[in-house]
Parts: C-alpha cells; structure tokens; sequence
C-alpha cells in the first residue's frame, strides 16, 4: 500500500453536519427559523467516505470488483495547516495536575477503576483555542505546561491567537415538495425559512491528511466532494511527511506513567471504556491493558488461520498496565446514511483531546506500552482514523489533599 500526504484547498464554503437536528430559533416571532449546524471541523471517517467514494467513481473496473479495489484504505486527520504548522486538537487536560485519590476514592463518584483525577491548575474560568500548534503541542507532551506561572496564571498556548477557521451562516427559503418551488400566500411566505452554519476556512489555511491505499498516487489534483451540500476540495501533493511529524513529538522524560492523548475521536462499545481494557465476569471494569506486549510476526507461506492460531498462544498481555485515570470531554454525536439511503444509529465517540493514564510495574513495562499505543489506531472504525493517539510520559499522581 502507498501512503501519501495531501493537503486539502477547499474552494467554497464546507457543510460537515454533526448529531444535533436542525433547531428551532425561538427568538424569531415571525416565520419558524431552522438553524442547521455544519461548521464543524470534519471527523475522519468523513475524509474517509469522500476519498473512496472518489476512487471509486473515477474506477476503471467493474462494479464487482469495487470493494477490492479499496478495502486496503487508510485516513489520518484531517488536521489544519496554516503557516507552514500542523495544528493539533487542545488536549483537555492541558495545564492540569493529576491527583491520585488513594484511600480517600470511596468518598467520590470517580468511575471504577480509576484511582486518580485531574484538576486545573488555576480554578479561574479560562477560554481554551480548540486548536494549538506542534510547538505547543511539544510543550504539553514535555509536561512544561504551567512551568513558571503564578497560582493565579493561566498557561495560554502561543499559538492561541491564530485564526484558522470561521463560522459562516447563510439563510434561504425551504421548497416545497409538490412545486419545487416556495409557497407564498397573500405575500407570506408558508414554506419556512432556515439557516445553515458553514465552514469557511480563512486564507493562508488547509487541511492535512495521510491517505493509505494503492491508489493514493491518483488522488493529487482532482477535485474531490467533501462532506455536504456539494462541498469541494482540491488534493494537493504535500512536503509534510504528518506521520513523521507525530512520531518526532518529544515524549517526556521516561517514567512508570503513561498517558495516551487523543489526536482524533473514538469510538469504544463501552462508551468511554477502551475495548482493549479487561473486564470481570460480572463486567466490572478492571482496566487491565489486554494488548499483547510482544509482536508475533506472521512466517513466509504460513496461512491466515494458522498465524492467528500461533498468535494466540505466543502473544502475552502486559503484565501490570493498568488504567488509573482519565480526562474525557463531552461525546461527539453522529449519524448518517448507508450506501442504500438507509439511516444509520447514531454513534457516541469519545472527542479528540481527551486523554487516559496508565500506570506499569517498571519503566520497561511502560516503554513497550508507549510502542504498543502510540500513533496507532485503537479503536473502532480505526480503518477511519478513529482512535488515533500520541504517548507521553507523566509523573506519579501527586497525593490528593483534601484540606
């Protein structure tokens, strides 16, 4: 498979719906006024569909031969571009402690099994960009946040003041779906007015992305629709390596504390709860990490079935890895439809920037857990760039107080 960096000019307005319906202004008392919300930045899956609907358009071979053509595809990001500078998602734990409860956990609500909890350094109300450069980024996974600053100070990013997009809203009139065309009684108009929320990116940005597939190379140049209301983008060969970009993030100062932060939402059966974390017969949450910790490398000639049958009994979990904390932002709803206009259920993903700790029995241990989490995947869909997450080392929880 080809990997390739491509950045995304977009040359109109882009419409990326979520999971909320169209509201209802109630401010208006004249005609019901419907507000639509797709200035949202896009998720990955979103690249995903318009990459290999793309592909598949421009495809040379017979419908039954489509899905092989592109069962192979991978996405990364999209993430902004401007000034040269991949952007990064805010992580939701920037400028906060991590505070292990210890014997005082049965006084709290704190999900089981975590053990610590994040607060915020500076308890003051503060306004957070949802989008930083790497160089803060860097900063973040070093663990300088909030190094030198007053009690009082909040550690705003450098890259806080950069624009990279705008909320662009744009109203008209609904049809009607007899004439094709709006109603109007005695001067009034009955068939409704609405408003759309675009995104409008601002000049100078685009979006980055890594796209994986064999047919990478024929993306550079078209123009491919991307999210709704018929939004194009241009694809444009990038000199960004992203995936190098990521790994060459510092990663802290080596400890027995993981964390494993978010570059992109993701989706768990659990809701919250990695499916690679171990549960009980009753299904008590024992956030045990259930990756192997060793690589089984498939052999010349050795089938599928017999390189998983060998995998199962040479891989090994981890040994001590365990979940101890996490700081979780608010879901992010979606929905849509099949290739067949069916509606599909609405999904609940954990948002970027959220983060988990671990904690392991020895620095080795968390080294190989680093290697194991890092810049992978891990979660549903990750085919679709969910669950993508980057490593940092952190110190122990510092022991709560609770004077």
């Amino acid at each position: 498979m080809g990997k390739k960096c491509f950045e995304l000019e977009s040359r109109d307005v882009l419409f990326f719906r979520d999971g909320r319906p169209m509201d209802v202004d109630k401010s208006r008392k004249d005609d019901v006024f419907n507000v639509g919300h797709g200035a949202n930045w896009p998720r990955p899956d979103l690249l995903f569909s318009a990459v290999i609907h793309e592909l598949l358009r421009n495809s040379d071979a017979p419908e039954r031969e489509w899905y092989g053509k592109v069962s192979d595809l991978h996405v990364t990001g999209p993430f902004p571009l401007s000034g040269g500078e991949v952007y990064l998602p805010m992580p939701l734990d920037w400028d906060m402690q991590l505070l292990g409860f210890g014997d005082g956990i049965g006084a709290t609500d704190i999900a089981v099994p975590l053990q610590a909890g994040f607060i915020d350094r500076v308890v003051e109300k503060k306004s957070y960009p949802r989008w930083i450069g790497c160089d803060d980024y860097a900063r973040y996974l070093k663990g300088e946040v909030g190094k030198g600053k007053g009690a009082n100070e909040p550690d705003m990013p450098e890259s806080a003041g950069n624009k990279l997009y705008e909320i662009e809203l744009r109203t008209g009139t609904t049809l009607d779906a007899a004439t094709g065309a709006s109603r109007r009684v005695e001067g009034r108009c009955e068939s409704g007015q609405y408003a759309a929320e675009y995104l409008r990116l601002c000049n100078g940005t685009r979006m980055i992305c890594e796209i994986e597939t064999g047919e990478a190379e024929s993306l550079a140049g078209r123009m491919v629709r991307f999210g709704g209301q018929g939004g194009m983008v241009r694809f444009f060969d990038s000199g960004i390596d992203l995936r190098m970009l990521l790994a060459s993030l510092p990663r802290g100062t080596p400890s027995r504390f993981v964390r494993w932060t978010l570059l992109a939402p993701a989706l768990f059966v659990g809701g919250w709860y990695p499916n690679w974390l171990g549960k009980t017969e009753d299904g008590t949450c024992t956030g045990k990490v259930m990756l192997p910790a060793n690589k089984t490398l498939r052999r010349a000639g050795e089938s599928r079935a017999a390189y998983r049958a060998r995998m199962k009994v040479e891989s090994k979990p981890f040994e001590t890895a365990t979940l101890i904390a996490a700081c979780l932002g608010k879901a992010v709803a979606f929905s849509g439809y099949d290739s067949m206009g069916h509606e599909k259920l609405t999904e609940l993903a954990v948002p970027a920037g959220s983060s988990y700790v671990f904690e392991c029995k020895t620095t080795q241990e968390a080294a190989k857990l680093v290697e194991t989490l890092d810049l992978k995947a891990l979660s549903d869909l990750g085919e679709k760039g969910f669950g993508l997450g980057v490593c940092s080392y952190v110190p122990a929880p510092a022991p709560f107080n609770n004077n």
